[in-house]
């Protein structure tokens, strides 16, 4: 008991009140107000009652809501789970922007062991990126046990490419393996931190790797709510920070490019857009998870996320000049979290919000 005691301490010591003055070293700018008071209380409420362990909401680049509980806290590195794929995203456009590689050309200009496959050798960066290549997508949860990069380039397709949206780690573990190929001697790892992360003065820690080493691109991330929240910001100032362009906005705007195979998918990232019933039906993850977004009329149309298990989510909402970090246990979504009933308590009633 007294073990017990200890931790239920140190969860509450982590605790951090609503309202913090930190800042991301962003400029204020018109434009949106912040949620009011009681929306971001009753936010954090539903988080924290849904098994979250961090929340950390900006409004125009400054910290308005900072919460730890459980295990959380604010130099604790947390397990992205499949919002790791956002990274990909982003490092693939980082690479178009430079010309390294065109989103729509086959990528087995680098694959070569795809070549001799007329049905493979059509795949597109772009197919790969939005999970529409109709690779076999690999098993999900699996994050533990993920084979190498070639290994999952050899796996054989389910559907023509372009055809169907399947939800997996093989798609952008192949994508890593074609882009590495692109930069040669540089790895995707290397790559990423320099071109995007570093700039942000951020790091990510791909503590899951598949078999040969390589990260596991599709889940194996670990980053501080902090520092997400930065990626974040960069993505909502559409490429700019602290004065600097990293991005073109339209290289980021091309993230959230969806497909006819699934409108609320775009490169890596989730989007709300409106999604038929039957897709809704048989997507497993559109049926539990952002399905309800996706279709909400009342939600903002330019929200966009990465989500992993447990709860793991980035959210930015450009109109609202909001970006929004919410960590939970493996047992978050066990535990009854829903993004649409979170986010109506986060964003109010939208005639709130013109």
């Amino acid at each position: 008991m007294r073990v017990r005691a200890f931790w239920r301490w140190i969860a509450a010591a982590m605790v951090v009140s609503l309202g913090s003055a930190t800042s991301f070293a962003q400029a204020p700018a018109p434009g949106a107000t912040a949620p009011p008071q009681a929306a971001l209380e009753a936010a954090a409420r539903y988080s924290a009652d849904h098994g979250g362990e961090a929340l950390l909401v900006l409004h125009d680049g400054r910290v308005i809501v900072e919460r730890y509980d459980r295990a959380g806290g604010p130099d604790r590195p947390h397990w992205l789970a499949s919002g790791s794929k956002s990274f990909v995203g982003l490092a693939a456009v980082a690479a178009a922007q430079e010309g390294r590689l065109r989103l729509d050309d086959p990528a087995s200009e680098v694959l070569e062991e795809w070549r001799n496959d007329p049905n493979k050798a059509r795949i597109t960066y772009r197919q790969l990126l939005t999970m529409t290549s109709g690779l076999q997508p690999g098993e999900r949860g699996g994050a533990l046990r993920a084979p190498a990069w070639t290994a999952m380039a050899a796996a054989p397709l389910i559907a023509p490419p372009g055809s169907r949206f399947l939800y997996g780690p093989f798609h952008l573990n192949v994508f890593a393996l074609a882009l590495e190929r692109k930069l040669r001697p540089e790895t995707f790892e290397a790559y990423l931190q320099r071109r995007v992360l570093d700039p942000l003065g951020v790091r990510v820690e791909w503590r899951i790797r598949c078999a040969d080493g390589h990260p596991q691109v599709a889940s194996g991330a670990f980053m501080t709510a902090r520092d997400w929240a930065k990626v974040g910001e960069l993505v909502r100032r559409r490429g700019e920070w602290n004065g600097r362009r990293l991005f073109e906005p339209r290289w980021i705007d091309e993230l959230f490019r969806g497909t006819d195979a699934n409108p609320a998918y775009g490169l890596t990232w989730w989007l709300k857009r409106p999604v038929a019933p039957a897709l809704v039906r048989s997507v497993p993850l559109l049926r539990r998870l952002w399905g309800p977004v996706a279709n909400a009329p009342d939600l903002p149309a330019d929200l966009v996320a990465a989500a992993g298990a447990g709860g793991q989510r980035l959210y930015v909402v450009p109109s609202r000049r909001l970006v929004v970090v919410r960590f939970g246990d493996l047992r978050g979504e066990g535990r009854g979290f829903r993004d649409v009933e979170f986010l109506r308590l986060l964003l109010g009633p939208p005639t709130a919000h013109p």
